[in-house]
């Protein structure tokens, strides 16, 4: 598939307010994220502490949920031509399940509170579900031939499959449920990576990797087998992991690392040949994520390897903040100015170009604050130090109050041309 074979649909984008309400609220999770790390600085010493798991849903339900469905109001139509029905009724409703549930979830995790958790289950299971059922009937109807589309299908099954893990294991959590819990978090987790944010993640770059970063096109083998690939792993893996088969485990496992690598390198080389002489800020963005998610992927392996709390630890640091936000990061510095300029150009506005709805040097600012948090946090992971840890909380909250700065002076940009 090539980013021409594409009819990207502009006239049924979303209002800009419609995916800009998750993009805004996203860096505020983020920050309280860094507000956790602050508090309790002990947090790191295991993946299974209280604060551990409040942190970990802070970044990836609190911060990269609210990104991803906010690019999915945006996705599903322009790329796909799936338009769900009421969009910015079903945007108010899943943004504000979405905040409420976040914060239910993180208090009921981080405190050990069974009301909290319950509330948590109920807020976003309402969210979910309204969202998976208004796009599954805008994809009713929509052609499965092209990669994107299709494997879009396959992210909001991983994602519901992944939710209704979740939404089991906070009840086993609160006692109103009595299943294995380690069984349950080992496939909650895998569900969640690869089967959500993974396959998004993947979908999204076949198109948005070729046209804003001027690279040739993904391989077309690759765009159509890995996430059919991924999925058929992902439910014998899921079949092993109940059936307590260990070696199929193991070997499954491997195969879905060997997937995700496949994806992470295959990135890289498309980006040495890029048509851009230097290297933009979003690139080089991505190349980060991109080495974080193998240097992850070794850790996941070295923790299977070798039984010490580190690994597990290393690779959620490397693969949530290093791989997922950063490549997250760099998606929304091209897609957000990008929407603001559409929005102008379609209302018959004159819209400034994108580098100046949204300059460089901000840009190149938070990164590097983001790839300073980033090296602190595996440092603080290592050395178990707590001042270490309070620095990069320190940090953290300063690379999400420079994103959610940035984002707020495109929409400043935005503002001043439609009054001008």
């Amino acid at each position: 598939m090539t980013t021409a074979d594409l009819s990207l649909s502009y006239e049924a984008a979303p209002t800009f307010s419609t995916p800009l309400r998750f993009f805004l609220t996203a860096p505020l999770f983020g920050a309280l994220a860094g507000v956790v790390l602050l508090l309790v600085p002990d947090l790191l010493g295991s993946r299974w502490t209280p604060g551990a798991l409040a942190l970990t849903h802070l970044i990836a339900v609190g911060f990269m949920l609210n990104i991803m469905f906010g690019a999915l109001f945006q996705i599903l139509p322009v790329v796909a031509g799936a338009a769900i029905p009421n969009a910015r009724i079903v945007a108010g409703i899943v943004h504000v399940g979405l905040a409420t549930g976040v914060a239910s979830l993180t208090w009921g995790l981080g405190a050990g509170s069974p009301p909290f958790l319950n509330a948590a289950v109920v807020l976003l299971g309402i969210t979910f579900g309204v969202f998976l059922v208004a796009a599954g009937y805008g994809l009713r109807r929509t052609p499965i031939a092209q990669a994107t589309p299709r494997d879009l299908r396959f992210a909001l099954l991983g994602f519901g499959i992944a939710a209704t893990l979740g939404m089991a294991l906070a009840m086993i959590l609160s006692g109103g449920l009595s299943l294995p819990l380690a069984t349950v978090v080992k496939l909650h987790v895998g569900w969640a990576w690869l089967g959500g944010s993974g396959l998004l993640l993947a979908a999204t770059s076949w198109v948005v990797v070729p046209m804003f970063q001027i690279t040739p096109n993904y391989p077309a083998r690759l765009t159509r087998y890995w996430a059919l690939l991924t999925c058929a792993a992902l439910v014998a893996w899921s079949a092993a992991v109940l059936a307590g088969f260990s070696l199929l485990e193991f070997i499954l496992a491997i195969a879905l690392a060997a997937l995700s690598g496949a994806f992470a390198i295959t990135t890289l080389r498309l980006q040495t040949r890029s048509r851009r002489s230097v290297p933009d800020n979003t690139t080089r963005a991505f190349q980060l994520a991109m080495s974080c998610m193998i240097a992850g992927l070794l850790c996941i392996v070295a923790a299977h390897r070798f039984d010490h709390d580190v690994w597990p630890v290393l690779a959620g640091i490397l693969i949530l903040h290093g791989g997922f936000v950063t490549a997250i990061v760099g998606m929304l510095y091209k897609i957000v100015p990008f929407l603001a300029w559409l929005h102008l150009s379609q209302a018959g506005m004159k819209a400034p170009n994108m580098k100046k709805l949204q300059p460089d040097g901000p840009i190149r600012k938070h990164l590097i604050a983001h790839a300073v948090a980033l090296a602190v946090l595996l440092i603080a992971a290592l050395s178990g130090s707590t001042l270490v840890v309070r620095a990069a909380g320190v940090l953290v909250m300063l690379e999400f109050g420079l994103l959610f700065a940035n984002l707020m002076r495109v929409l400043g940009a935005y503002h001043n041309a439609r009054s001008a």
